[in-house]
C-alpha cells in the first residue's frame, strides 16, 4: 500500500507540473506572443528545471498541442442540436447568436491570446480548421433557405465576429441582452432576403409557365 500511495502521489505531482507548465505558456503567449516566448521562458515562469520541462514537452509543438487540448476543453463548440425544434429563421438565428455569446464568454482568455499573435500552424491549424468547419455548418443550418445566398452568409458571419458582438455589448450588457440585440439587428434583414428570394422564385416559375403555354 505505501508503494501504491507513493506512485499515486508521483502521478499527481506530474499532472500538476504539466498543468503549471501549460498555464505558464498561456500567460506568456498572452503577454508577449508565441514567437517571442521560448521554452526557457516557459520553464522559468512555471518554476521548473529544463530537464523537467523536456520530460513533459520535448518540442514546442508538444507544448502547443497541450495548450490546444486545454483550450478546446474550456470552449467546446456548439452542437447542431441547438437548432432542435427551431421552426423559423428567427428562432435559428436567435439560438445561434446566443450560442455564440456563450462560446465567446468561455473563450475570452483564449481570444486575448489570439489577439496578441494569431497562431495558424502546427496543432493550431488543425483545431482552427475543425472549429471553422463547425461554425460554417452552424451558420448554414441557421440560414435555411438562404444557404445559397453569399451575401446573407457574409452578413451573418460578420455579426458573429467577436469584435461585433463585443461592440454591441458595450461593456455593460449581459450575454443574453447582447445576443437578443444582435439577433434583432440581423434577423429583419435576413427575413427580407427570404421574401425577396421567394418573389424571385415565384417570378421565375410564372415566367417558365408562360413559356410552356
Amino acid at each position: 500500500m505505501p508503494r501504491a500511495y507513493r506512485l499515486d502521489r508521483r502521478a499527481s505531482q506530474m499532472t500538476d507540473t504539466r498543468a503549471r507548465i501549460v498555464q505558464a505558456a498561456v500567460e506568456l503567449y498572452t503577454e508577449h506572443g508565441r514567437s517571442a516566448t521560448t521554452l526557457k521562458d516557459v520553464g522559468r515562469r512555471a518554476d521548473v528545471a529544463p530537464g523537467t520541462l523536456r520530460r513533459h514537452f520535448r518540442t514546442r509543438d508538444d507544448l502547443d498541442a497541450a495548450i490546444v487540448e486545454r483550450a478546446t476543453a474550456e470552449m467546446p463548440l456548439p452542437g447542431l442540436d441547438i437548432f432542435d425544434d427551431a421552426q423559423t429563421l428567427a428562432d435559428r438565428v436567435a439560438r445561434l447568436v446566443m450560442a455564440t455569446g456563450v462560446f465567446l464568454d468561455q473563450g475570452t482568455p483564449w481570444y486575448r491570446m489570439w489577439l496578441r499573435e494569431p497562431m495558424i500552424d502546427g496543432p493550431w491549424a488543425e483545431v482552427g480548421a475543425r472549429y471553422g468547419a463547425r461554425w460554417d455548418e452552424l451558420i448554414r443550418r441557421a440560414l435555411g433557405p438562404l444557404v445559397g445566398d453569399a451575401e446573407a452568409l457574409a452578413v451573418l458571419r460578420a455579426t458573429l465576429e467577436p469584435t461585433f458582438f463585443e461592440a454591441v455589448r458595450s461593456g455593460s450588457r449581459s450575454t443574453d441582452e447582447t445576443a437578443a440585440s444582435v439577433a434583432s439587428l440581423v434577423t429583419p434583414w435576413l427575413e427580407a432576403r427570404v421574401r425577396s428570394l421567394r418573389r424571385r422564385e415565384g417570378g421565375a416559375l410564372r415566367a417558365s409557365a408562360q413559356r410552356q403555354r
